[in-house]
């Protein structure tokens, strides 16, 4: 303003203002000024018009709290925060949806991501500090910016694609440490891979390692190392084939050799359930989180082990919880609150006999302190296999969180995604899971038999399928009874049915909802290329677990069980969901 004009004007907010020369003119020029900033009761700041793209224009609004309410002074009171903005554009009149607070941790951070549509027309009410006109005019700024953001991108593709030279995109510097969520897998942006010599710190970590890799077969051998371990001890002390009268005339087998649990389950059942849950965690690992994690998707762009380890530490209770519940109540709960009374009395009370327990009928056969001592081990390694069925049921339902989260982040951030990928990876997840919930059936199968066989009056397992089976076809002979003895493991079978379809359900609809909201399905690819598949898959588990809540029910429950056995094998061995 030269010095000698009475007269002056000055341009702000998009209006002129006169004011004469003066101390009291000047202060009706401040206070003119100040108004033209706040509208609505808020900061407001006029668009500029410049060259900035998305992030440097966004740093610099989100700074200077752009759309925050003023103070008496005109000053905005504070910078914006993730969380602040989160709550603002959530609180904004017709914004029924809200928005994703890790989207708009994405804005303030150092990366190349850009802004959903309709996220920009949310951010641009908010510097438009709800003004139609400012809003309208804060739009287009910020379009003009997204699209000055995405030629930069496609520049620097180009470039790296042709073997040339990049010039670095100029991106504003992140926002101070403490406007940033301290704890967050969004934040998770790794600058250097973490090696397949990395240490699992927690034990969440270590149990992700233990079922995934070449790790998975060191258990597979730890398992039968303990199974043949188990076998010797048995045949030592004469348990391998021991029977017991629980009724006149009636010699009842309840060796080591005669016991599913003990033959079937640990030589077939269990190693095929370590064997799929380790592929699927291997493949998402390795293979499937990468393929959907797009190089633009800041708050989920970190492919290395860091990122899957996080989201694995995010159920860290889980993994405990699991732990302590097989070691306090699956072994110390029955060995110590059932097995160890039973043979301190010497009366079993009501308890079924078993390789175990026949001590207390048999102490020629074994002393009660060896049994004591096999029944720890047994117990212990049955505590560890329960283990492992709760947590491979647990990783299928972290990969299919991780798979959800992943594609709705990168739908939210408006990024370039390759739906073929998405989709062949949510379907080989969907295929996994369903081999892994296949055998974990078989599991709780395999332990329904052996207890409801103990209860039976037939003189061995064999006999007593024969003899069921020969029943449903009205062959003359007697049917199988029933002894007066009871075992709590009938509801925990019952439990372990309906947690496993709960996991298959779970994670069938989540990827169908993720399906249907990133239309992975379209006319090139229709559902019902999948529909024949997983209504196969959803018999088979429904025929699987009607076999185990009618095992010892019913007259002929064994042909559903042969029924169900070779359609489980079927659909295994059959078509599979297309990942192409």
């Amino acid at each position: 303003m030269p010095a000698s004009c009475s007269s002056c004007a000055y341009e702000l907010g998009g209006r002129t203002i006169k004011y004469e020369k003066g101390r009291k003119s000047t202060r009706r020029y401040a206070k003119e000024a100040r108004n033209l900033l706040i509208r609505n009761g808020k900061f407001y700041v006029t668009p500029q018009q410049t060259d900035e793209n998305f992030k440097q224009l966004f740093a610099r609004l989100a700074a200077a709290g752009a759309g925050r309410p003023s103070d008496k002074q005109g000053f905005a009171d504070g910078s914006w925060t993730p969380e602040t903005l989160a709550d603002a554009i959530c609180a904004i009149d017709g914004n029924r949806e809200g928005v994703e607070l890790r989207s708009v941790q994405v804005w303030f951070q150092d990366n190349e991501n850009g802004i959903s549509d309709i996220n920009l027309r949310w951010l641009a009410r908010i510097f438009g500090c709800e003004d139609p006109e400012a809003t309208s005019a804060w739009q287009t700024e910020l379009k003009a910016a997204k699209e000055r953001l995405a030629f930069q991108r496609r520049q620097k593709r180009k470039a790296q694609a042709n073997g040339s030279a990049v010039s670095p995109v100029v991106l504003v510097p992140p926002a101070p440490p403490q406007t940033l969520p301290d704890t967050s897998l969004d934040d998770l942006k790794e600058t250097e891979p973490i090696s397949s010599q990395y240490k699992p710190k927690t034990l969440a970590e270590r149990c992700e390692q233990l079922l995934s890799g070449a790790t998975s077969l060191n258990l597979l051998i730890a398992y039968w190392i303990v199974f043949s371990g188990l076998g010797v001890m048995n045949y030592v002390l004469g348990t391998l084939s021991v029977t017991y009268s629980p009724q006149e005339g009636l010699d009842k087998q309840v060796g080591f050799i005669w016991a599913p649990t003990l033959t079937i389950l640990p030589l077939v059942a269990l190693p095929a359930f370590i064997f799929y849950i380790s592929n699927l965690n291997t493949y998402w690992r390795r293979v499937g989180r990468s393929q959907c994690i797009s190089d633009r998707a800041g708050s989920i762009n970190s492919k290395s082990n860091a990122a899957w380890y996080a989201r694995v530490n995010d159920f860290a209770f889980s993994f405990w919880a699991i732990v302590l519940f097989s070691l306090l109540f699956v072994f110390g709960f029955q060995w110590a609150g059932i097995y160890l009374p039973a043979y301190l009395s010497g009366d079993a009370n009501g308890v079924q006999i078993d390789r175990y327990l026949v001590a207390l009928e048999r102490p020629d056969i074994i002393s009660i302190p060896q049994a004591m001592i096999l029944s720890a081990v047994g117990y212990m390694y049955t505590a560890s296999y329960i283990a492992i069925f709760m947590l491979g049921l647990l990783f299928s339902l972290i990969i299919t969180f991780d798979y959800e989260d992943i594609c709705t982040t990168s739908a939210l951030e408006s990024v370039e995604i390759d739906r073929s990928k998405l989709r062949g990876a949510g379907q080989m997840i969907v295929w996994a899971v369903f081999r892994v919930v296949v055998f974990a059936l078989w599991l709780a199968m395999l332990v329904k038999l052996q207890i409801t066989y103990l209860q039976s009056d037939s003189k061995d397992f064999v006999t007593w399928i024969r003899t069921d089976a020969a029943t449903a076809l009205g062959a003359s002979v007697p049917p199988n009874g029933w002894l007066e003895n009871s075992s709590i493991s009938h509801f925990t079978t019952f439990m372990m049915m309906v947690v496993t379809v709960s996991v298959f359900v779970v994670c069938v609809m989540k990827m169908n909802s993720t399906f249907t909201r990133l239309a992975l399905y379209d006319s090139d690819y229709p559902y019902a290329r999948d529909k024949l598949a997983i209504t196969s898959m959803f018999l088979v588990i429904i025929l699987l677990s009607v076999s185990l809540m009618l095992v010892g029910r019913l007259n002929g429950f064994s042909w559903m069980l042969a029924a169900s056995a070779l359609a489980s094998l079927y659909v295994l061995a059959g078509p599979k969901l297309r990942t192409v």
